[in-house]
């Protein structure tokens, strides 16, 4: 005759075994689709920061770019090629710099600083915006357009005197 004791505790084991399944399948299942969301979220959160960090540069940029001047502000205004210079020394650019703020190119702003050229109506209203800038500001819009512009890919532009072929001359 079997023991009444062992009987009746592998019974109450077997039970709370059972009990036991019963509550884990589903924490189980949970755990599971909470460490898929933990996952996914791990790979999103880089990919936001980085949108986040971009829309922030734009959004200083805009603020920043808002330097083109109305045309009332333009009305009266004289911009020779001392103020031009000035201008540019006030906010400590290169002319490589403030071409870049102006869009412009670099020899563009030499003609204008040495009077040969001046500057048309769309760049005049630029250079007048630009005058409400410091140099902060100045800098900092740089970095934002530099930032915004891939490099550009392609064969590199040699400096220095050019090299020439020998040829040989068959006689």
């Amino acid at each position: 005759m079997p023991n009444v004791a062992a009987v009746l505790r592998e019974e109450i084991i077997r039970l709370a075994r059972k009990e036991i399944r019963a509550t884990v399948r589903p924490l189980k299942k949970r755990v599971i689709e909470l460490t898929r969301t933990n996952a996914y979220l791990k790979k999103k959160v880089p990919a936001l920061e980085k949108a986040v960090a971009e829309l922030e540069k734009e959004v200083e940029a805009r603020r920043l770019h808002g330097v083109r001047a109305g045309s009332k502000e333009l009305e009266g205004v004289r911009i020779g090629p001392r103020s031009i210079q000035a201008q540019r020394k006030r906010l400590k650019l290169t002319r490589a710099e403030f071409a870049q703020l102006a869009g412009v190119s670099e020899n563009t702003i030499y003609l204008w600083e040495t009077g040969q050229v001046s500057p048309k109506e769309k760049r005049r209203a630029v250079l007048v915006g630009l005058r409400k800038l410091g140099a902060r500001d100045a800098r900092r819009l740089l970095e934002v357009a530099s930032e915004a512009k891939p490099a550009k890919k392609g064969r590199s532009i040699r400096k220095g005197p050019k090299r020439s072929r020998k040829k040989s001359r068959k006689k």
